[in-house]
């Protein structure tokens, strides 16, 4: 499969040749164009009539004529292409500049997978699975913010603006939500010290077990847990114009400058998205046992859980972008959806190290890694509104909000089994070899994000 860094390359090089293309258009267009000017400039009709005068007036209008007999040739000589048409409509370019660089600071809030208990305090030795409180674990985790930075780039690859080419990525930063005991012989509330344990169902007796990380007189030990997700996005586009209007309310010659002007722009886009969601759980916890008169006394325990949750999407994107602009200001709505193939891949590895070499024992280690993948169609709809600031002829400030939904993903935390009816849960890395694996399941769920960005465009 191409992986996602040649899909970029192989974008960038078709962005950079098209550039190469359009410039070299674009300065024999301009020759041409200056030489038409000045001959539709310089040409009077005979039997002494005046000569025509050429003024443009605006980066986004045809030039202007004292004479209506003069309007299709300055038109043309604005539009530089004979093969561009004469309507405003048909020519309506927007703001000035055939190519455009965007860079936006973007700042998301996710709703991320709910975790079982998996740090637990027990408040009744004489009831150690019936008195659990959870330490860590059992609520949602991976919410909040996350920070991240988006570029777009792109060119138009006609005189009149009415198709272009496309492309952006954006890149999500991981949020951490971590846990740790410390090294400790139990947790301690108020002052009372209570054993600190991790809960697991063990497949072999079929039961809810506890494995005593910090307990007093028993165990000295310290427990780890960290969970994490990221998410990148790349994809590259046509763009082509549908409907375009401008207009002023004042029945004078429109000036993008000005507050009576108004523009109306609506184009099509279409083309390929790339998306890669991955997150993780990683459980860890060492202990010693330092009960003198337990026969393992002095034995070392290692045990770590790893969970790991991957999608990456590869398919159509579609959708509508309309843009309208008074004076200096604009208001940008984009609305599309990606619709294509999701790989989910769920790996679940499990370890467990029992150690009483320092009592003349042996070291006995049990490992266990499992793989599922399978293909699943997922969609990928998304609303971005920005309002910009035209600083100057090529240059805008803008801010926006963002809102995406991602269908059908997996999650590491939803592949946790706290009961044998799926994954790898904690305890199973020593099955014995006479039981069967514990059944698997794909557990879907979704991934949605919404928030704020900032950033500004540049166009030449």
């Amino acid at each position: 499969m191409i992986s996602a860094w040649k899909i970029m390359k192989g974008a960038c090089l078709l962005l950079l040749g098209l550039m190469a293309i359009g410039s070299s258009r674009s300065n024999a267009a301009d020759i041409s164009t200056s030489k038409f000017a000045k001959f539709a400039a310089d040409s009077s009709t005979e039997g002494g009539t005046t000569t025509k005068s050429v003024e443009k007036v605006s980066p986004f209008m045809p030039e202007t004529t004292t004479s209506n007999q003069a309007s299709q040739v300055t038109q043309a000589a604005y539009t530089s292409d004979s093969n561009c048409g004469t309507s405003d409509i048909d020519c309506y370019v927007g703001a000035p500049g055939n190519f455009w660089f965007r860079g936006e600071y973007i700042r998301w809030w996710t709703k991320g997978p709910h975790l079982p208990p998996l740090v637990s305090t027990v408040n009744d030795l004489n009831d150690p699975t019936g008195s659990l409180e959870t330490v860590y674990g059992d609520r949602s985790v991976e919410n909040g913010s996350h920070e991240g930075y988006r570029v777009n780039l792109g060119m138009w690859l006609n005189c009149c603006h009415t198709w272009g080419i496309e492309g952006d990525y954006f890149d999500i930063s991981q949020n951490n939500d971590n846990y740790d005991s410390g090294n400790t012989n139990g947790y301690d509330s108020n002052g009372n010290v209570f054993p600190i344990v991790r809960p697991f169902f063990d497949y072999e007796t079929q039961q809810v077990s506890l494995d005593a990380v910090g307990y007093p007189a028993n165990y000295y030990g310290r427990v780890t847990v960290q969970t994490s997700d990221y998410f990148q996005s790349a994809g590259v586009w046509l763009r082509h114009q549908l409907h375009a209007k401008e207009w002023s309310t004042n029945n004078k010659d429109i000036c993008w400058t000005d507050d009576c002007a108004r523009t109306l722009r609506v184009d099509a886009i279409a083309g390929y998205r790339y998306s890669r969601l991955i997150d993780h759980v990683n459980i860890h916890d060492e202990e010693i046992n330092i009960n003198s008169a337990d026969t393992n006394f002095l034995t070392n325990y290692t045990f770590g859980d790893n969970y790991t949750g991957s999608n990456q999407f590869h398919g159509a994107d579609i959708g509508l972008d309309t843009v309208f602009t008074r004076g200096c200001w604009s208001l940008d709505i984009l609305t599309k959806v990606g619709l294509g193939n999701n790989r989910q891949t769920v790996t679940l590895d499990g370890l467990a190290i029992v150690d009483s070499s320092t009592r003349g024992g042996t070291i006995q280690t049990f490992a266990g890694k499992q793989i599922y993948t399978r293909d699943n169609f997922s969609a990928i709809p998304e609303l971005t509104a920005t309002v910009g600031y035209q600083v100057t002829d090529h240059f805008k400030l803008s801010a926006g909000y963002d809102m995406l939904y991602w269908s059908n993903v997996v999650r590491a935390a939803d592949h946790i089994a706290v009961e044998p009816r799926s994954g790898l849960p904690f305890g199973t890395a020593s099955i014995p070899a006479v039981l069967p694996p514990p059944p698997f399941v794909f557990n879907e769920s979704f991934y949605w994000a919404q928030g704020v960005k900032v950033g500004g465009e540049f166009r030449f």
